[in-house]
């Protein structure tokens, strides 16, 4: 079979239309496309959004209007996948190395920041020069197709954010992408009950206590592939970000298979962070994928 779908798509040739292939839709970002669980105010000036009471997903599109797609929006996320297309899609490519992080608690969740590199105008990966565009360079990188998107940061959410087939983890890991033109890809892992997750223990002796703060310690080094599971059948559809502002400029690669998570470590997470998923948002048109 002819290998189709997201990784094949004019997506991710770098064009300014909107491009719709056979059981994809094309999204593009906006060059200050803002990365998962960052929202775009000023310090000290962005709404105290939430996930519970006033300040929860119920509220978040009354509460500034660049928050409007969270109410409005018809291609949100997260979603229940399932009925999903089985297509032949090209495999991610995953070039992540050990580096050292920063690890930050900023009220919405836990996560582990890349530092940037310094400032070649091109980079090689796989021997083939890429574009830089006078933005940073980060360590680790994800080929979609021939495109390469930055490692940004990773975070981790309880319950899971995505469903499959109706059913949520105790966790879900989002790795947040972004190539040289501020497009974003963003996969999601799932975590089931088992042993205890090697990089989240090492993030949550390292959590600092004081929020918006990061980590003053040092040795903090990992290596983002040792989130990815054996087996990387995923899921693939076009989505948002699942925080404020909501939006919809994410192609999202879900793994079909989770890793492993201890009930400790979803309790020391959740006595540190609380409940930090948004509720399921409905489908619409939208193709699920399922690489074969």
């Amino acid at each position: 079979m002819k290998k189709t779908g997201a990784l094949h798509s004019p997506c991710f040739k770098e064009t300014k239309r909107y491009v719709r292939a056979v059981f994809f839709t094309a999204i593009m970002l906006p060059a200050t496309g803002n990365s998962e669980s960052q929202p775009s105010h000023e310090a000290g000036q962005a709404p105290h959004w939430g996930y519970a009471g006033s300040n929860g997903p119920d509220h978040w599109a009354d509460m500034a209007g660049e928050f409007a797609l969270c109410g409005s929006g018809k291609r949100q996320s997260p979603v229940n996948i399932h009925d999903a297309q089985s297509q032949a899609l090209y495999p991610l490519d995953f070039q992540y190395q050990p580096v050292a992080l920063q690890v930050l608690n900023n009220g919405h969740t836990l996560q582990a920041n890349y530092n940037t590199v310094s400032g070649d105008t091109t980079i090689a990966i796989g021997g083939k020069p890429y574009p830089l565009k006078s933005r940073p360079v980060y360590e680790s990188t994800l080929m979609v197709g021939d495109v390469p998107y930055s490692l940004l940061q990773f975070h981790f959410h309880s319950p899971s954010e995505h469903a499959h087939d109706g059913r949520r983890f105790p966790m879900e890991v989002h790795l947040v992408h972004k190539n040289a033109n501020g497009n974003l890809a963003v996969v999601g892992i799932f975590l089931k009950p088992g042993q205890q997750n090697p990089v989240l223990q090492k993030l949550l002796e390292y959590v600092p206590s004081t929020l918006n703060t990061v980590s003053n310690k040092t040795g903090i080094t990992i290596n983002a592939a040792d989130l990815l599971p054996g087996n990387r059948k995923m899921f693939h559809y076009g989505g948002s970000l699942t925080t404020p502002p909501c939006s919809e400029n994410v192609n999202w690669f879900v793994m079909k298979n989770p890793i492993e998570v201890s009930d400790e470590q979803v309790r020391k997470f959740t006595q540190l962070i609380g409940n930090n998923a948004r509720p399921l948002q409905q489908a619409y048109w939208r193709n699920m994928l399922v690489s074969e």
